[in-house]
């Protein structure tokens, strides 16, 4: 029989970390730290080789460290009266 009712029964509550996701993360994260040399010089031979290749490279890492910007809503200023002083002839 079907839940039908909108409500969640049983299962992490809402907001609760995944176990698997944080321990992958945290697993990635550790191997990275541990490379760090290595990707520097695997970068610094890209850069020697092809320049293109290496601003490539760098430009897909880039949304890892900064966030892709959005584009922010404008409020539009309130429309205005004219000026009671300057009416057009």
């Amino acid at each position: 029989m079907a839940n039908t009712t909108g409500q969640k029964f049983g299962g992490r509550t809402k907001g609760t970390p995944n176990k698997c996701t944080s321990k992958t993360k945290e697993v990635i994260s550790d191997l990275i730290l541990g490379e760090t040399d290595r990707i520097q010089e695997a970068l610094i031979e890209v850069f020697e080789s092809s320049k293109k290749d290496y601003l490539l490279i760098i430009a897909r890492l880039l949304p890892y460290v900064i966030p892709k910007a959005t584009e922010a809503p404008t409020k539009e200023p309130p429309e205005r009266k004219p000026l009671s002083w300057f009416t057009p002839s």
